[in-house]
């Protein structure tokens, strides 16, 4: 990251210095140059990732200088004299200073390039320190000239309805904050222009910053003109001091570029909120951040992020205080967002947080939700059987389980001849009988209980399935579609194995009653039978209405399913990509070793020895006599996630330069 040290000194609140800086940086392990534009370019190792932040760099240095933060640039600190009052029910702040520039402005070159790249026009005047000053601190600035101005009557207060606007402007429209001088209005907030280029010739030149609550940027009520609502607003941040820290910075540039003079100063309007103190628990921030991370590295993020952390007792929550410049810090997930930014996203473990959310889930009715899930995911319709059979009814019998007896119901006269169901299965015929007489397909499911003796709480969960008539809708492409096969039951089974996280079932030949007897199977999951699957008869399926259909049956107990030890799922890893890579050619001498060239080029390319190979060996022909040409190819780590391409190309432009050093030719 390319930090300006103007930045830096404004948070550090003074001079930084630069040697110091570079040794303290190299120390650590982050890579560090300073250009000539005042700016140092940081590369930081990735356990410390803040130091590529300007508030990380900033705590940095001022715990190696042993010195408290500071406030930067304090308005405090320039000469007061500036009468300036606000009304009490003005929602905002500005802050304001008189100038004097003795001769024409000229910029530091770095300057002059970033205002004219933002389509800033220089005029040599208190403007272009103003516009430089609003791109660095992002706090519009206005100016005007100060000799017409009642500079005895400062005032921030309300619009009155007559209340004209600076110059020749239009009216300000009433209810709107202004800043008056005696009876003239000198600007109205949300109406900024950009700032008078007041003549540097000594005359004194009054410059201002605005700051307004963000609840109250908004069209005043009233009866005049509506104000312009696409006019650049007069806000930035939750800061109220942000305008006095711009203008403070404003006269420090006028002192050393433009050799100007600050004859006064002043500030009205509201304060800033007190700070905020939050009290996390340190190992709720681990957990969310990382879980290995120890109290001292978490502290020290935290100090980074611009907050301060007093020492807690043994095993008590953080006192953290949070500036009211930082609104968005105002809980536990907040401040670990924040700990991962300045540490590095690269550093999160790629791992979910352990949950602590109880009571734990019952594996039964996960299996039962997984199994539903299933079903519905493969197209199946889910139905609710009756409990209670009449014995008259044909498919009472059909498919029951062996040895398992319907448990006869002993009540009232309606119900003495009922009895209860030992399987899922003829019930869920009788659904399958009327949706095929109705729409030529069946493809029901049920999840329900079965007793299993007249005891209490003697019954099992089964999941039962039927299968039968067209497997798709007829169109017009397929007016008469597949009808549905034994591969769909077989499918149907190994994907509600799958959902139970056990692997394909196992289909063994074995009689059941009322299913035909070449495909009648019991269903087996690592050597345990968990259920059975198969055709019905022909004598069975006759006995519903809808005859001639074929219908495939399966039920399974979920008390034998669940009771099976999860198989891991086999899950295969993709291919590691290939390392980004660049190639040179590079033609030493004979007494040259390969060992060397491979030195200079992980060196130079800022890359590991171990990714650095010889590709092509050369020697005659056109390659001169005594000499060798190599060709070598470095494979590189990317960490900054920037273009490939151009990383390699830069890496590799690099190398060359290093090669051609040592006298080698390269290309």
């Amino acid at each position: 990251m390319r930090i300006p040290l103007a930045w830096l000194e404004q948070e550090c609140g003074g001079d930084v210095d630069r040697a110091a800086l570079l040794d303290g940086l190299h120390e650590s392990g982050a890579r560090a140059v300073l250009d000539a534009d005042r700016a140092v370019e940081v590369e930081p190792p990735p356990a410390l990732a803040h130091l590529g932040s300007v508030r990380g760099l900033a705590a940095e240095v001022r715990a190696r200088g042993g010195r408290a933060p500071l406030a930067p640039l304090e308005l405090s600190r320039l000469p007061n004299g500036l009468a300036l009052t606000a009304e009490g029910n003005v929602p905002g702040r500005v802050a304001a200073a008189v100038v004097r520039l003795p001769h024409a402005v000229r910029l530091p070159d770095a300057a002059a390039d970033r205002l004219r790249a933002a389509g800033v026009p220089l005029t040599g005047t208190v403007a272009d320190l103003a516009a430089y000053v609003g791109l660095e601190t992002g706090q519009p600035l206005g100016a005007a000239d100060a000799r017409a101005l009642d500079l005895t009557g400062l005032r921030l207060r309300t619009a009155e309805p007559a209340a004209p606007a600076a110059g020749d402007g239009p009216r300000t429209p009433p209810g709107s904050w202004v800043l008056s001088a005696g009876e003239r209005t000198v600007a109205a907030l949300g109406r900024d222009a950009p700032p008078s280029a007041v003549s540097a010739d000594g005359r004194a030149t009054l410059v201002w910053a605005w700051w307004l609550d963000p609840r109250a940027a908004h069209a005043a009520p009233g009866t005049g003109p509506e104000p312009d609502t696409h006019a650049p607003p007069a806000v930035r941040g939750h800061d109220p001091e942000s305008c006095d820290r711009a203008v403070a910075r404003l006269a420090r540039l006028v002192t050393e570029w433009a050799g100007g003079t600050v004859t006064a100063a002043g500030r009205a309007g509201a304060a800033a909120p007190a700070p905020r103190v939050l009290h996390p628990d340190p190992g709720e921030l681990r957990r969310l951040v990382d879980p290995d991370l120890d109290l001292a590295t978490l502290t020290s993020l935290l100090t980074a992020g611009g907050t301060a952390v007093e020492p807690r007792p043994e095993g008590g929550p953080l006192h953290v205080t949070v500036d009211a410049r930082r609104p968005d810090l105002d809980g536990v997930p907040a401040l670990a967002g924040e700990v991962a930014r300045i540490r590095g996203y690269r550093t999160v473990p790629c791992r979910l947080p352990p949950s602590t959310a109880g009571p734990w889930p019952d594996p039964a009715r996960l299996l039962r939700r997984g199994l539903a899930d299933a079903a519905l995911r493969r197209g199946l319709q889910q139905v609710l059987s009756p409990v209670l059979l009449r014995p008259s009814e044909p498919l009472t019998a059909v498919a029951a389980p062996p040895g398992a007896e319907p448990v006869t119901v002993h009540g009232r006269a309606g119900l003495r001849e009922m009895r209860v169901r030992g399987s899922l299965l003829p019930g869920l015929l009788g659904s399958a009988d009327r949706s095929l007489r109705h729409t030529g397909a069946a493809h029901l499911f049920e999840l329900g209980q079965v007793p299993l003796s007249a005891a209490y709480g003697d019954e099992s969960w089964r999941f039962a399935a039927v299968l039968s008539g067209a497997a798709a809708p007829a169109s017009l492409v397929e007016p008469r579609p597949r009808a549905v096969g034994f591969a769909d039951l077989s499918g149907l089974l190994r994907t509600l194995t799958g959902a139970a996280g056990q692997e394909a079932p196992e289909l063994t030949p074995r009689p059941y009653a009322d299913f035909a007897a070449d495909a009648s199977f019991a269903v087996r999951v690592q050597g345990t039978t968990v259920g059975r699957a198969g055709l019905l008869s022909e004598e069975a399926a006759a006995l519903l209405d809808a005859a001639g259909e074929r219908v495939f049956c399966a039920e399974l107990d979920l008390g034998a399913l669940g009771g099976l030890t999860p198989v891991p799922a086999a899950v295969r890893l993709p291919e590691p990509l290939p390392l980004p890579a660049f190639n040179v050619s590079v033609v030493v001498p004979e007494a040259v070793s390969a060992a060397e060239v491979l030195r200079v080029v992980a060196e130079a390319g800022d890359t590991e020895s171990r990714l650095v190979a010889v590709k092509d060996l050369l020697q005659g022909g056109r390659v001169p006599a005594g000499h060798l040409s190599l060709t070598v190819r470095a494979e590189f780590v990317a960490t900054d996630g920037g273009p490939l391409r151009a990383e390699g190309r830069r890496r590799r432009e690099t190398v060359l330069r290093a090669l051609a050093g040592r006298g080698w030719s390269g290309r």
